[in-house]
């Protein structure tokens, strides 16, 4: 599997020719890095690499994952793709099956910030035999994640930058997945978070060993 990560929360699986976009079609919401419009309306036409996609996932709607003009046309386009954008009224998990793609949904508490509480899911992916875990804006519960992981390691998660901040998320990392990737960072370097994220890659190295921060865009990522 391939895994392009083309905004800041922003992901394409690509398996076997087929596609899935998971927060892609993003808002401007600064700091977050949006997904340039030359490149959402390659997206949104289906013009390669993006000619496969089968499903659209999102975790939540806040602006910086999601965009609802930019969903509206690429669902337009694209009638018999699968979508998910989570809503209240949802079951706490529910499993979409598009082409290659599994992909659970489980419920997870956003991490805290002054909006509204809003409908927030992290994703299990599995595809052939490779497998992704992606959190978004999960807070840093390690109950919870391993409760969903129920004993599996994924081939790759994708985490926020918080959860290099304690002793017990920086241990979820080595467990959860093999390789572990940090994304969802401000567009500027020079931003607090990602020098926050700079420092503790510093400090804490020997604890994240199978990690990595995701700076730039777009990076792809054989999984």
């Amino acid at each position: 599997m391939n895994v392009t990560l083309l905004c800041s929360t922003g992901l394409y699986l690509e398996q076997d020719g087929a596609g899935l976009l998971v927060d892609a079609l993003n808002a401007e919401w600064p700091p977050f890095y949006r997904l340039p419009e030359a490149v959402a309306q390659r997206v949104i036409r289906g013009e390669p690499p993006y000619g496969g996609v089968c499903a659209l996932v999102y975790t939540h709607l806040h602006p910086d994952h999601y965009d609802a003009g930019r969903t509206r046309a690429f669902l337009q386009n694209h009638s018999g793709c699968a979508a998910l954008l989570p809503k209240d009224g949802d079951p706490d998990a529910q499993t979409l099956r598009a082409g290659p793609f599994t992909v659970e949904c489980h419920r997870f508490v956003h991490t805290p910030i002054p909006y509204p509480a809003i409908r927030h899911n992290v994703l299990f992916v599995t595809a052939g035999k490779t497998s992704v875990y992606i959190t978004a804006d999960a807070a840093p519960d390690c109950g919870r994640h391993r409760e969903i992981l129920a004993g599996r390691r994924a081939d790759a998660a994708f985490w926020n930058a918080q959860y290099l901040s304690y002793p017990e998320t920086r241990a979820l990392l080595a467990d959860a997945a093999e390789r572990s990737f940090i994304y969802h960072l401000p567009a500027d370097p020079h931003d607090g978070v990602c020098r926050k994220c700079e420092r503790s890659f510093q400090r804490y190295g020997a604890e994240l060993r199978n990690a990595e921060p995701l700076r730039s865009y777009p990076a792809t990522l054989t999984i």
